[in-house]
């Protein structure tokens, strides 16, 4: 299911590209997104039969909390249902993602091309920080304005948010050259990639302190 696989690397890009999704209107393209990714692989189930639907453990939990959620709302349990019930559908949607990653993502040639994504994209976004905080003038990609405060580092509008992306994609460059899963004349390239990654997150906490 190559649509999907880059159906789904296109929704993870898409969301740190538009400040991590945290506003109205990237939640809604990512929920949108979602959406029309599931419909498509509904549609090609149906179409094709004997395609197979694989689950995983993974799914349970966030599956489990999704209910807690839904059982707030419907048991008006909660202080604020408008704000429950937009996180109740980003949870959906994370809960989408991730049950057609299952399907998509089958084979370890797969994973592999998956960590190659993460790893290069993590690598671009780190060097896009580094070329912005060298060259800030205080606005999101240089154009727009921070109305809520805050110091923008790459796509970020919090720098928190920033050191968590790191912290998400760094040990898919990482786990590779320490299990010595990549090979030899891509060693450098790779390690390139966790050094660049690390640096914005060294230089943010050294900022902190001082």
């Amino acid at each position: 299911m190559k649509f999907l696989r880059v159906g789904i690397c296109a929704l993870v890009a898409l969301g740190v590209a538009t400040h991590g999704g945290v506003e109205e209107w990237a939640r809604a393209i990512l929920e949108t997104g979602a959406g029309l990714l599931f419909l498509a692989w509904s549609l090609r189930v149906y179409l094709k039969r004997e395609e197979k639907i694989f689950f995983s453990p993974l799914l349970l939990p966030l599956a489990g909390l999704s209910l807690i959620v839904l059982g707030q709302l419907l048991f008006r349990s909660t202080v604020s249902p408008f704000h429950t019930r937009i996180e109740l559908l980003l949870l959906l949607t994370d809960l989408i993602v991730l049950f057609l990653a299952v399907q998509a993502f089958e084979t370890l040639e797969d994973w592999r091309g998956f960590v190659w994504f993460g790893t290069i994209f993590g690598f671009l976004v780190s060097l896009f920080a580094i070329l912005q905080h060298l060259t800030s003038n205080g606005k999101l990609y240089w154009f727009r304005e921070i109305r809520s405060g805050g110091m923008p580092f790459g796509p970020y509008v919090n720098r928190n948010h920033f050191a968590g992306f790191v912290e998400l994609v760094l040990p898919l460059a990482l786990i590779p050259l320490v299990l010595s899963r990549v090979r030899r004349e891509r060693r450098p390239a790779v390690g390139l990639f966790a050094v660049i990654l690390i640096w914005p997150s060294y230089s943010l906490h050294r900022a902190e302190a001082s």
